[in-house]
């Protein structure tokens, strides 16, 4: 019996010697080990390099670095700029502060041209009355130009995005931080300090016209460009300091001296940025394109071409961007440019003055126009006798005798708030773009802004949504049962 258990006893120590000599024991003890060995690799790269400062960002939006227009600048500094943080010691907010050390770093490790420097407002409470007249807050911005003196102070208010909503407990409306804008608003003060110069935008009122909104102000104050209203129906003459001025499209239609007073700026080598739409009972606005050398036909494009338009609606065009013009060669192609309700743009041959003319925005060949008749179409389908494509969506106009200059772009939607908002559109740098280039105030790139939840509106053109509803509704499912029943087989023949 004691034989029988020493037996016993042998073999099951032996088959645990032996399992430590099969070959999937190996395998495992050779994975485990690469395992450890990675993981220790990966550990020790990681403490050389916080040790040694190397960073990278690897958001998918490039948030937690500076854009390419950013670095663009700061490389073309030739005097040393001071941004001073107002601050109160012991008062901090944690959901902003992080972002503004981590753009100070970016900064500073950019140029060794700026400094950042803290500043208590307790401990100097006047320290910003030699920099601006403005009330300042904590948490805002001064950046000063020490070669020339100059001085741009930003307001916490313009780099912290708020959103209103209701409180579901007191009922009572308030203001919630929603996105951060530093980058943008630091970019324009640079280029203030650094230049001096600033853009004076009157916006035409008085007409049932659609506002620029609060996303279109904002980016022209970050490229340094002053909005103004302008009531037309009161005023003389359009004013002296005006560089552009914009024209949106008029419920009700201008009068013989309003149309006389545009034609006397114009005369006078003024500036246009004009949104253009077919409008009944508005002879006087159709009178001001055609000054300038553009007409607007009473045809509605919708866009044939899938890959051209939005899936949703024909009517928002995805128009192809020119590159014979020096403001669109400077707008990314890899971004969409909507416009909503455009009309079909053609050039008068005809004018008191030679007009020179390049074609910006154009559609492609399947886009086809309706006739409008009461504000309506008859149908969205394509019909014949309708007009085919490709048409003009977008013109720059120069007066060669005056030197005026327009950028006539059609319907009256391509600065509406959501295109502008979004960093996937490239309405935003269209609108700054045109503005400066016709004052040769320099190229300005709208910078994106940083959303707390990091979330953006994905964008897809009609033919890539048919490509996408395919692939996961016919081709995946397909691929799946072909590879369930080539297992199955295959488990039965063994």
């Amino acid at each position: 019996m004691e034989k029988q258990n020493e037996k016993t006893s042998m073999s099951f120590f032996d088959k645990i010697g032996a399992s430590f000599q099969r070959k999937g024991f190996r395998s495992g003890l050779y994975a485990t080990v690469t395992s450890i060995l990675v993981i220790v690799a990966v550990v020790i790269v990681n403490l050389i390099a916080s040790a040694s400062g190397v960073q990278k960002d690897l958001t998918a939006t490039g948030e937690k670095s500076l854009t390419k227009e950013t670095k663009e600048l700061l490389e073309g500094l030739e005097d040393d700029l001071t941004f001073y943080y107002l601050t109160k010691e012991g008062q901090t907010l944690s959901w902003l502060e992080p972002s503004y050390e981590m753009y100070m770093d970016l900064y500073e490790a950019s140029s060794d041209r700026i400094t950042f420097e803290t500043v208590d407002l307790l401990l100097n409470p006047k320290f910003a009355e030699q920099y601006t007249d403005k009330t300042v807050v904590q948490y805002s911005i001064i950046v000063v130009n020490e070669a020339t003196g100059l001085s741009r102070y930003i307001s916490v208010q313009d780099m912290v995005l708020t959103e209103t909503t209701l409180d579901q407990y007191t009922f009572q409306y308030q203001e919630v931080p929603v996105g951060l804008d530093i980058e943008g608003q630091l970019n324009a003060a640079i280029r203030y300090v650094v230049s001096g110069q600033e853009t004076n935008f009157y916006a035409v009122t008085g007409h049932g016209e659609n506002p620029l909104g609060t996303e279109g102000k904002k980016l022209l104050g970050k490229a340094n460009i002053i909005y103004n209203t302008f009531e037309s129906m009161t005023a003389s003459q359009v004013p002296e300091d005006c560089d552009v001025l914009f024209i949106t499209i008029p419920a009700n239609d201008y009068t013989d001296e309003e149309l006389q007073m545009f034609k006397e700026y114009a005369d006078r080598g003024g500036d246009f940025l004009i949104l253009a739409e077919k409008q009944d009972n508005a002879a006087n606005y159709d009178r001001l394109l055609a000054y300038c050398g553009v007409q607007v036909e009473k045809r509605v494009i919708l866009e044939g071409d899938s890959s051209r338009h939005n899936p949703a609606s024909q009517l928002e065009l995805y128009p192809i961007i020119e590159s014979t013009n020096e403001i669109t060669n400077n707008l990314s192609t890899a971004n969409y440019l909507p416009l909503r309700n455009a009309y079909a743009l053609s050039v008068v041959k005809d004018t008191v003055h030679d007009i020179k003319v390049s074609k910006m925005l154009s559609t492609s060949d399947a886009a086809y126009a309706k006739s409008v008749e009461n504000g309506k179409i008859s149908s969205t389908t394509k019909q014949e006798g309708d007009s085919v494509g490709p048409f003009h969506v977008g013109l720059y106009l120069e007066n060669t005798e005056t030197k005026s200059e327009a950028v006539v772009l059609s319907g009256g939607y391509a600065f509406a708030e959501p295109y502008l908002a979004l960093s996937n559109y490239a309405n935003a740098s269209l609108l700054t773009g045109s503005v400066n280039y016709m004052t040769d105030a320099g190229e300005v790139s709208a910078i994106r802004t940083l959303s707390f939840d990091s979330e953006e509106m994905l964008t897809i053109n009609a033919a890539q949504a048919n490509t996408i509803a395919i692939i996961l509704v016919i081709i995946v499912p397909v691929l799946l049962i072909v590879a369930g029943v080539c297992i199955m087989l295959r488990r039965r023949n063994r």
